[in-house]
């Protein structure tokens, strides 16, 4: 049985970067991902030449290759690219672009009156979008906040901005999801994708445990990890619960029996290295 590090170097495509499956199309998300995770400095050299030669020349980044729209994936980017002395240039502009880049807020009082009412949310709260233009989601924003806490930003005040954003679109249950707590007068459930990211990110900006709202997200990681099944939320979950010096039970156990014998989880670099950092390997 290989291990996982064997996969992804085994995966690595030509130009240098991983794709959501083997032989697939190199993206930003899995190849900054199997950065974070992989050590071996060949390979790490090459995926990091991928996402410089992926950079716009606005600073920020797309998906893929063939996208010529900067978006989310611009977080992605900084966040490995951080680590590589030969990117500060570049990582410089990627937090730029993150920092100029802001959804759409609504400060009318009576159009904020109504969207509290509808949906319980403070629309004129800032966070960050999937896209220029677009209104502001949780996930992007806690991935901006990741990746600029990395590059020392994390007193700036858009990133204070994003950690209000977040604790306001907070779910009941005490997670978050990809976007709104509620909707119509309708609990929208957290999910534990979402929640490790902001868990990450708030750690990473330097939010502490005795905070309610961190504590109850917290408490809802544990819950759904111990019985979650399928390798990328065990990943997810394990992976920011064990940032935060968390207990995480048997997961990494659950996780590690969910290996294939090609070193990978689910055929998929991205969900490999994830399952990397949450093991620690």
């Amino acid at each position: 049985m290989l291990n996982a590090a064997d996969f992804l170097l085994q995966s690595q495509n030509a130009d240098g970067g991983w794709g959501y499956r083997v032989r697939g199309m190199s993206y930003v998300e899995p190849t900054a991902a199997v950065l974070l995770a992989l050590s071996d400095q060949t390979a790490r050299a090459r995926g990091c030449d991928f996402l410089l030669s992926l950079q716009h020349a606005d600073g920020g980044w797309g998906i893929a290759a063939l996208d010529t729209e900067s978006g989310w994936m611009t977080a992605w980017a900084v966040r490995a690219l951080v680590e590589f002395p030969e990117a500060r240039a570049a990582v410089a502009r990627g937090a730029q672009w993150l920092l100029a880049t802001e959804g759409q807020r609504i400060s009318d009082p009576d159009a904020r009156r109504i969207i509290q009412e509808l949906h319980k949310i403070d629309s004129a709260l800032g966070g960050w979008p999937w896209q220029r233009g677009d209104a502001a989601w949780v996930h992007p924003t806690a991935l901006a906040m990741l990746a600029l806490a990395g590059t020392g930003e994390r007193e700036h005040a858009r990133v204070r901005a994003g950690v209000q954003y977040l604790f306001d679109r907070a779910c009941p249950d005490g997670g978050w999801n990809i976007g709104n707590p509620w909707m119509l007068g309708k609990k929208i459930p957290a999910t534990i994708l979402d929640t490790a990211v902001v868990l990450l990110a708030l750690r990473a900006v330097g939010e502490g445990a005795s905070d309610a709202r961190v504590s109850a997200a917290l408490r809802f990681s544990r819950d759904v990890l111990a019985g979650s099944k399928t390798p990328v939320e065990l990943a997810w979950g394990t992976y920011a619960l064990r940032g935060w010096n968390t207990d995480v039970g048997d997961a990494i156990s659950r996780l590690n029996a969910l290996q294939s014998a090609d070193g990978s989880w689910s055929g998929n670099p991205l969900v490999t290295a994830l399952a990397m950092l949450a093991i620690g390997a």
